[in-house]
């Protein structure tokens, strides 16, 4: 019995035939999807570079807006600046102006004239705006001083002068008197 039913079974397993494989000639279906893939792959990545030139574009323009807006800030405050400086310089040719209008020689003279070899003079400050000139000397004592003033104030230039301060200069033997003194120039000179 074993030899019949090695007959049998050996004639069974020759006609036992796996196939795993199908007998497709070519498969249609994996094809078309690839090719579905490819088309939109191309697609897609054509819409994407389509999409960058439209941001490239943009971002250009809003730095053309940006710099125009920079130019237009720059060119208001560069007028602005301008018009500062402008009016500094007006300021400073006028303050020129009314410089040139005082008329020094009279002044300098009325200020020289009144002196003599008691007094030394050792500063003259004008200021222009205030109509006064500070003037600041040593006299070799209180009584040329005083005639000082009084020589001063008899000048048609001056209007008003005023002994600001006067120091007796002590470490010295011939005690001079060092002063200062404020004098109101006249409107018209």
């Amino acid at each position: 019995m074993s030899s019949l039913l090695w007959r049998c079974a050996g004639d069974w397993m020759n006609e036992l035939h796996l196939d795993y494989q199908q007998n497709n000639p070519f498969p249609w279906v994996g094809v078309v999807l690839l090719g579905l893939a490819i088309v939109a792959l191309i697609l897609t990545g054509s819409y994407y570079f389509k999409l960058n030139d439209q941001v490239a574009g943009g971002e250009a323009k809003v730095g053309r807006v940006q710099d125009n807006g920079t130019q237009h800030t720059s060119a208001g405050r560069s007028s602005e600046r301008g018009a500062v400086e402008l009016a500094q310089e007006v300021n400073s040719a006028n303050e020129a102006l009314r410089h040139l209008g005082v008329p020094w020689e009279s002044l300098f003279q009325a200020v020289e004239s009144s002196g003599n070899h008691n007094v030394t003079l050792l500063a003259i400050e004008p200021d222009v705006e205030k109509q006064q000139v500070k003037i600041s000397g040593e006299a070799k004592d209180f009584k040329s001083l005083m005639n000082y003033l009084t020589q001063l104030q008899g000048q048609d230039v001056f209007g008003s002068i005023y002994l600001q301060n006067h120091d007796i200069q002590q470490q010295d033997p011939d005690k001079p008197v060092r002063f200062s003194l404020l004098a109101a120039w006249q409107e018209k000179l």
